[in-house]
């Protein structure tokens, strides 16, 4: 029988988990170009979630261009008019970039909705 003693108190190697090409270029976005990289994915995570807890910049985030649009509809939802709302919020998701249509002027109380 082999003697396996020697090898029950050494302790397991971490495996290791270097970032692929991809995920460099995302980190070095999130991160800056000279930034030291994070050793894996979650380290990653972590550190573009403090960047954020902080109020650092994060030039990677940009909004969507019909974020407008789904407030509109979600104003519209409070005033009782969300039909028309969503229908222009779906023609937006469908335009292409730069022809997205005119936001949906609601009837409602603007004041209500902080407009």
């Amino acid at each position: 029988m082999a003697d396996n003693s020697s090898n029950s108190n050494a302790k397991p190697e971490k495996p290791t988990t270097e970032l692929d090409p991809i995920m460099q270029r995302y980190a070095r976005k999130i991160l800056g170009e000279d930034a030291e990289m994070p050793n894996s994915y979650t380290e990653l995570i972590i550190e573009g979630r403090r960047r954020g807890r902080e109020g650092l910049p994060q030039p990677h985030l940009r909004p969507h261009r019909c974020d407008k649009h789904l407030q509109d509809f979600f104003d519209g939802i409070f005033l009782g008019e969300a039909w028309e709302p969503a229908k222009v919020y779906w023609r937006c998701l469908k335009s292409k970039m730069n022809e997205e249509p005119e936001r949906y002027k609601l009837k409602g109380d603007p004041k209500t909705i902080g407009r």
